[in-house]
């Protein structure tokens, strides 16, 4: 009399082969997924800079709490003659997406993902809302920008692989 079903052999076989494919599509989404990490720091950076042109617009003004070289954009908290509610405020919550808050600052030495950081364009300490650069690091690049370093500068000029 036969037996109806699979034997053993089947279905380990079956199993191997799912668990293969399921390893296929976890490799394929990291260089998607770094990709979409690299979209938020264009955005974010882009958004930043957006709020300080606001801020600056009458008269470039300096920033409280991010006076020194290449520090961390979220320990920006205001800006010397800003409005009570003004946009700066709301960098504390901007993190590289990959490093968190508590990531180390890009610098011109960064050669790996590291959390946003404000100069002045030239790289001196304390940015304002007229002269700026924020460096932040990308993964695998977006659109023009290149992998690695990058920044955007005052006007919202983005300027590949470079920091100051």
């Amino acid at each position: 009399m036969k037996q109806k079903g699979f034997t053993l052999i089947e279905l380990l076989v079956v199993i191997a082969i799912i668990g293969m494919l399921a390893s296929i599509v976890l490799v394929s989404l990291g260089p998607a997924r770094a990709k979409a990490r690299d979209a938020r720091r264009v955005a974010d950076v882009r958004q930043m800079s957006t709020a300080l042109e606001i801020e600056g617009a009458d008269s470039p003004e300096a920033l409280v709490g991010c006076t020194i070289a290449d520090a961390p954009v979220n320990s920006c908290t205001s800006c010397v003659g800003c409005a009570v509610n003004n946009t700066i405020q709301d960098f504390v919550n901007f993190a590289d997406p990959s490093v968190g808050v508590a990531g180390t600052a890009c610098n011109s030495i960064s050669a790996a993902t590291c959390q946003y950081s404000i100069s002045q364009a030239d790289g001196d300490p304390g940015a304002t809302t007229g002269d700026y650069s924020i460096c932040f690091f990308l993964e695998q690049g977006s659109g023009d920008l290149l992998a690695g370093k990058n920044a955007i500068k005052t006007n919202g000029v983005f300027v590949k692989a470079s920091c100051p």
